[in-house]
Formats: structure tokens, C-alpha cells, sequence
């Protein structure tokens, strides 16, 4: 049988449950790392990346409620990072709610040894076998898909990935088109086989054919030695060809001709060589009408439509905006080994109202820069909709509260006192929830409370009228 491989972050303030966990996963063949605090936590899982965190719900003295850990759970990427909860007899319905959260499962103090390995060997296996490239499973990892317009489209891709039929994919720059072609690669029967992606914008008309088919040495001026092209590198496995349409019209032809006869002849070649692809394109062109122009064979456009899936601008999918930003801002704050922000409410309806032309790749974008000009702190790190710098435009006018909350100057105090209003109103004066969605402990938030005399009753009490 084979050494278990991975390392696992074990948070509890309690050292000898830390303790007793180390010695158990050694000797079982896994590495480990210790955290005490939900903030040594942060900081190991930014520093280390580890495979898997087993996560006690509560790390203050007395404390039962499980909201330390539950607002852990909300920061994280539960979709890089597989999570166990770990939770004191009688706990289940805590452990419920975590889960509802993106932990994978719980284990009941005192646990059962063979039990808690077999849990841990069934969450670790998947994530370490899901892909055969890392790179791959990256970009896979990238897609949600909670939006009704998404989940349409993940039915579809659903069905249509496990065969080997070619696929057209549709949508505005920057809508995750390359995302869903690995998506489909890492989903079909290709999946063991290479990735192999290549931009037909970015090349230059006079290599095209040395990019897609090869060559020989000396098969031009500057051939000084054998080079495979995209479809000989991606023989056994899927080729997406992105931005299709700037494909020229003589390319285009022998497009087609592969797609014909599985086979292709590197330049300089005499001898067709045999090649086993899944070819899954992309434009951001309506090629019907280039067609129509002359610039695109209407015969190689029905080749490559076997199935067409169309992408939907992000302003059309509001369930998927504030899941991609937190991944965004957990997967910067990773690479750039810095503390992973939280988004204040006024953040969160600033980015729901704004209409993204530049579509996740924007998006991505502004959570990167939001990192790292607020990631260095060395406490808790929040985000208002100030500094996400987000262009203004006369399609995304921010809400009556958010324009509130943009006065001139305001000061430190008055800010975090709108933001306090903010979350009692959209949670209805519910303190924990009000808490979590500020990123503070219940304790802190009356604390402010008494600071700024707002009284939690009567947003419950404005809420029905």
C-alpha cells in the first residue's frame, strides 16, 4: 500500500488536541502544521497552502457558539481548500452550518482514529488526484456557477463534455472562455491526455501554420531545428484554439481538412502524421456574419459548431459576482503570501451594482489590486467600496446607501459607522449575522454599538415597516 501523502493545518487553541492530531497523522505518513488563533490559522494556510485544514469551530475560553469558526469558513476558498470541521459532542447542528459553508464534513471529540484517517484519506485523494496538471486543475478550480444562467449552462456542458465532439464556444472578452475549455478537457474522456491552449490573435500570419501543424528543420529561413506545433503537442488530448476568427481564410481550409481526415503535415514534411484531438474553439466575433463577409468558410463553421455554448456577460450572472470576488481575493492573498481581506457590505452592493464591461477578467483584476494595497496589514483587513476604485459611468450608479456612505471625507469613524448601520439593515438588526458580514466578533460589534449609541432594535423594529 502506498505512503499517504499531503500536509494538513490543524487549528485548535487546544495543544493537546493539536498534539495527540500531529502524532496521529505522522505516524499515519501525512505531513502537519499547527495553528492556536483563527489568525495564525490565515497565515499558515497563506505561507503553506496545505492540502487540508481540520478546523475546530471555537478558539476563545467558554465559548460554544461556533462563530469563530464559521467566520473563518466565509473568508476562505473552500473550493482550493478542503475543509474538516471538528466540534465537541452535541455540536451537529453547528457542524451542519459549517458545512452549509463548504466544509466538506465533521468529526466528533473524541474521535475514533480509523474512522477520522478514512475521512481524511477520501477528502485529501480527490484534490490531489483531480487533474493530471496542476495548471489545469487551477483554471478548472476558477469555475462557479450558482447563477440561474449558469446553471443552464453547466446542465449543457454536463452532457456534452464526455463525448469527443467539437465545440464552439461564444461570449465577450473576458467572460472565462479559456476556464470553460479546460472545464470541458478536465470533464471528457481526453482528460489524461494534454491541455494544449493557443491564441490565434497572438500570432503572427506568417507563423500560423509552424504554430498549429510543425515543422522540419529547414523547412524556412529560420527553421534551424524540428518544432511540433499545437495539434502534434496536444495528440491524446484536447487543442483550444482562442479568437478562431483571426484564423486566415488559407488556414482555414486546412483546419478543415484535419478535422476531415485526423490527419495534418508539419511544413517541410512529406509524410501526413496521424492525430487523435478534441478541438473546442473560441471567438468573441459573430462569425455568422464574417461569413457573410467572405472572412470565414461557412463549411469549417459547421465543422466546429457540433455543440455552441454561449458565455453570459458577468452583469448577467449577479448569484456568481461576490462568490468569484471572495475566490479572487483568497487566491491573490495566497500568492502573495498576504491576509486575505473581507468585503464590507457597502463593498459587496458596489460590485453587484457595477455593470463589469471588462467581465471576470476585470473583476479579477480589482480584487488583485484590493490585496495588495490592503492585504499588509497585520489585523483583520476589510475592504469599503472606496477602495476598489471602481471606474463611474452612467450605467452603474451605486445605491442611495452607498452614495450616503461617499460623502466627501469622511472620517475613520463616521465610515465604520455607516458601514454598521448597513449591515444591521440588510440583516434586520441580527447581530450575528451583522458581526460576520463586518468580519468582527458579536462582542466587538456591541462594543460599537455603545460607541456610536446605535441601538440593534430598532433596525429590527424598521425592518417590517
Amino acid at each position: 500500500m502506498s505512503q499517504p501523502q499531503g500536509l494538513i493545518l490543524i487549528a485548535d487553541d487546544d495543544c493537546d488536541i493539536r498534539f495527540a492530531l500531529s502524532l496521529l497523522l505522522n505516524q499515519a505518513g501525512y505531513r502537519t502544521l499547527e495553528a492556536d488563533s483563527i489568525k495564525t490559522c490565515e497565515i499558515q494556510i497563506q505561507r503553506h497552502q496545505p492540502d487540508l485544514l481540520l478546523l475546530d469551530m471555537n478558539f476563545s475560553r467558554d465559548t460554544t457558539s461556533g462563530q469563530e469558526g464559521l467566520s473563518l469558513l466565509q473568508r476562505l476558498d473552500t473550493s482550493t481548500l478542503p475543509i474538516i470541521l471538528m466540534t465537541a459532542w452535541g455540536s451537529i447542528d453547528l457542524a451542519v452550518k459549517g458545512i452549509k459553508l463548504g466544509a466538506k464534513d465533521f468529526i466528533e471529540k473524541p474521535w475514533h482514529k480509523s474512522k477520522l484517517l478514512t475521512l481524511i484519506e477520501h477528502t485529501i485523494k480527490p484534490t490531489a488526484a483531480s487533474s493530471n496538471s496542476a495548471s489545469i486543475a487551477a483554471t478548472a478550480s476558477n469555475w462557479i456557477a450558482q447563477s440561474p444562467a449558469m446553471q443552464h449552462l453547466e446542465t449543457l456542458i454536463r452532457q456534452i463534455a464526455p463525448s469527443r465532439a467539437n465545440v464552439l464556444i461564444l461570449g465577450e472578452n473576458g467572460t472565462g472562455k479559456s476556464q470553460l475549455a479546460a472545464r470541458i478537457h478536465h470533464m471528457s474522456s481526453y482528460q489524461q491526455g494534454p491541455f494544449i491552449a493557443t491564441n490565434m490573435a497572438a500570432i503572427p500570419e506568417s507563423l500560423f501554420e509552424s504554430e498549429l501543424f510543425g515543422h522540419q528543420k529547414g523547412a524556412f529561413t529560420d527553421a534551424k531545428s524540428q518544432r511540433q506545433g499545437a495539434f502534434s503537442s496536444a495528440n491524446g488530448g484536447s487543442l483550444f484554439l482562442d479568437e478562431i476568427g483571426a484564423l486566415p481564410l488559407n488556414l482555414q481550409a486546412k483546419l478543415l481538412q484535419v478535422l476531415e481526415s485526423h490527419t495534418f503535415t508539419p511544413l517541410g514534411a512529406d509524410t501526413p502524421q496521424q492525430v487523435d484531438v478534441r478541438l473546442i474553439v473560441a471567438t468573441n466575433q459573430v462569425l455568422e456574419a464574417a461569413i457573410q463577409n467572405g472572412q470565414f468558410r461557412q463549411d469549417l463553421y459547421y465543422r466546429l459548431n457540433t455543440f455552441i455554448i454561449e458565455l453570459p456577460p458577468l452583469r448577467q450572472r449577479q448569484a456568481d459576482i461576490l462568490p468569484l470576488a471572495k475566490h479572487y481575493l483568497s487566491q491573490f492573498a495566497l500568492q502573495y503570501q498576504l491576509i486575505c481581506p473581507t468585503l464590507t457590505p457597502p463593498a459587496r452592493q458596489s460590485l453587484l451594482h457595477y455593470t463589469w464591461p471588462g467581465n471576470i477578467r476585470e473583476l479579477r483584476h480589482v480584487m488583485e489590486r484590493c490585496v495588495l494595497l490592503k492585504g499588509h496589514k497585520t489585523n483583520q483587513v476589510i475592504i469599503d467600496f472606496n477602495d476598489m476604485m471602481l471606474p463611474k459611468s452612467p450605467t452603474s450608479q451605486p445605491p442611495l446607501s452607498l452614495q450616503t456612505a461617499a460623502l466627501p471625507e469622511p472620517s475613520l469613524e463616521e465610515r465604520e459607522c455607516q458601514q454598521i448601520r448597513v449591515a444591521l439593515q440588510q440583516y434586520q438588526g441580527n447581530m450575528n449575522k451583522a458581526a460576520q458580514s463586518l468580519g468582527i466578533s458579536r462582542h466587538a460589534l456591541y462594543r460599537r454599538l455603545e460607541k456610536y449609541q446605535l441601538d440593534a432594535n430598532q433596525f429590527k423594529s424598521t425592518a417590517h415597516n
